[in-house]
């Protein structure tokens, strides 16, 4: 006799959750909906794996992203069929471009109820197109075995991790009745899932290891404080400074003590200084920088050499310039050349580049201590006054740009996050809540612009029940403060205000209060380091609101790069 169609889809799901638990996966974010109650229940019922429940998909993706950034494991998602899964699309597409392991399961209606104006129906086949590595289409599970269910989930474990990181899709069409089962789960074997290690071959880096005129530039990477020793014990080895995106996290730590990080790059590649410091090579990791500086000097300085070290085969390059691309883990190419060359002596090149970024880091800290309490000052002053070890989340558009422009080296450890895959503002609350989930017993602070605090402001429903150590610091400009650095805001004919900065007319601090927030209206230094040493230690989600000027924020910029420029002349 068969088994009743609930019982064997409940027993099939049950199978491939088991799997993914012996895998690896620890946390299931799942979004309520009624086609999706098989998998949402098999889920939370088994051992090993931990739950959170997200009213909106785009909110609860964004959480499944920075908790996955924070473990370097995936985190499974799960919502019902129709436009539910098409809120995933804009996390999705981030976790593929910053290679971050996703599991995306989306509950489906059956082949017969395809194409016949059933309610909550679109065709999910290949929802995400090429911005997943791996796409299943799964077997209706009352009409599948257990053991399919088994192989489903180890397959696409390991493909959201290996040849590289980044999001796989799941389409799971499931039939009526949906509800479980009360018969006892004949729980099966899992499948034992080998982890390789990663094989580099530094043969094509070598080649460019005996030049003493190089630099490395790292951009943001997905990287950990080993990964981070590594990359700092190549720019001690081969004698070259190292140029650190924010978002990398080599700005800060113990490493720095051990070779030359360079904070300034953006003002530096800005200057006449480095026309007469032109590197041989360029060794480029990661994803592009987020120095606009540095775009520049690649265009107009240039280097004969820019090899582009990438373990997700992206090797960005906008402005079509590197001459060699190598695929690998940053970090593991970095240990092989450590491993098989000794430590060079400074030279002349290593001195210049360092006695610049004391000149540039003297101007840049003078000039912030001097102006008014703005975006600079929140972005220098942040890496002073949060506790070591804390997470710090970084919001595209002008906060990540602050803080390259004015977050000095420190040997403070922080780990630093920004979702630069896409670059786009959206989810940032969400992506701060799953790094705060998957870093416990440290603090994690979000330093976000208005417009970006706002456009998440759902990231909320979920903040209290999943209960995280989360400060948002917001400098409010009251609009996009970005595109006052655009030509656009100087066009006569255009009414920039209205196009481009945007002006909300909200008030940040009435709706921190609303959502239970205790708010903080810092106006000054004295009264910032108060507010931050008081939050981080709260064990809640806190708001400080920061009041800012879109027009100062392009001046200090400016007149920091000129100064610096003149500084080194």
């Amino acid at each position: 006799m068969n088994e009743p169609v609930s019982e064997t889809s409940y027993n099939w799901c049950r199978s491939l959750f088991h799997q993914f638990a012996a895998s690896g996966v620890g946390h299931v974010a799942i979004s309520p909906g009624s086609r999706s109650t098989p998998l949402a229940v098999a889920a939370d019922s088994t051992e090993g794996l931990e739950t959170s429940m997200h009213i909106d998909e785009r909110s609860g993706s964004y959480f499944a992203l920075g908790l996955a950034k924070a473990t370097s494991k995936p985190v499974i998602l799960i919502c019902t069929s129709g436009t539910a899964a098409a809120n995933y699309f804009p996390a999705v597409v981030e976790a593929f471009y910053s290679g971050v392991p996703l599991i995306v399961i989306t509950a489906d209606r059956p082949p017969e109820l395809q194409n016949r104006g059933a309610p909550q129906t679109i065709d999910q086949i290949e929802l995400y197109g090429k911005h997943v590595r791996s796409f299943f289409q799964s077997e209706v599970p009352s009409d599948s075995t257990q053991n399919e269910a088994l192989l489903l989930a180890s397959e696409a474990f390991k493909q959201s991790l290996k040849p590289s990181p980044g999001p796989v899709h799941i389409n799971c069409p499931l039939r009526e009745p949906l509800e479980p089962s009360n018969t006892p789960f004949p729980k099966v074997a899992a499948i034992e899932i080998s982890d390789k290690e990663e094989k580099v071959n530094a043969s094509d880096l070598e080649r460019f290891i005996e030049y003493e005129k190089g630099l490395i530039v790292v951009g943001p990477l997905n990287a950990d404080f080993s990964a981070c020793g590594k990359i700092a014990e190549l720019g001690n080895t081969t004698g070259w400074p190292i140029v650190a995106d924010p978002a990398s996290s080599m700005r800060n730590g113990s490493h720095t003590t051990n070779c030359l990080i360079v904070s300034t790059g953006e003002h530096l590649f800005r200057s006449s200084w480095v026309k007469d410091h032109k590197p041989d090579v360029i060794v480029q990791m990661g994803k592009m920088p987020t120095s606009k500086g540095y775009k520049l000097f690649l265009n107009d300085v240039g280097c004969e050499n820019i090899v582009c070290v990438d373990n997700l085969g992206f090797f960005p390059d906008p402005e079509n310039v590197v001459t060699h691309r190598i695929q690998a883990s940053p970090s593991s190419l970095a240990e092989a050349i450590t491993n098989i060359h000794s430590i060079k002596e400074q030279t002349n090149w290593n001195k210049d580049w360092e006695k610049a970024e004391k000149i540039a880091s003297k101007v840049t800290k003078e000039l912030i201590e001097s102006s008014i309490f703005d975006e600079a000052s929140v972005a220098r002053y942040l890496g002073e006054e949060l506790p070591d070890g804390s997470c710090l989340v970084v919001s595209n558009s002008m906060p990540i740009r602050d803080l390259d422009a004015f977050l000095p080296v420190t040997t403070k450890t922080l780990k630093i996050f920004s979702n630069r895959g896409a670059n786009g503002i959206d989810g940032v609350i969400s992506t701060a809540a799953g790094i705060s989930k998957g870093s416990p017993g440290v603090p994690t602070v979000l330093f976000t612009g208005d417009l970006a605090f706002l456009h998440d402001l759902s990231g909320f429903t979920a903040l209290k029940r999943i209960g995280v150590n989360l400060t948002i610091v917001v400098v409010d400009n009251n609009g996009g403060g970005i595109f006052s650095f655009l030509p656009i805001a100087d066009a006569e004919a255009v009414d920039f205000q209205k196009l481009f900065h945007t002006p909300h007319g909200l008030d940040i601090e009435t709706i921190g209060s609303t959502l239970g927030m205790k708010v903080f209206k810092p106006e000054n230094l004295k009264d910032f380091s108060t507010a931050v040493n008081e939050s981080v230690k709260m064990n809640e989600t806190n708001l400080i609101h920061v009041a800012t000027d879109a027009e100062t924020n392009v001046s200090t910029h400016k007149l920091t790069t000129a100064n610096v420029n003149e500084a080194l002349r």
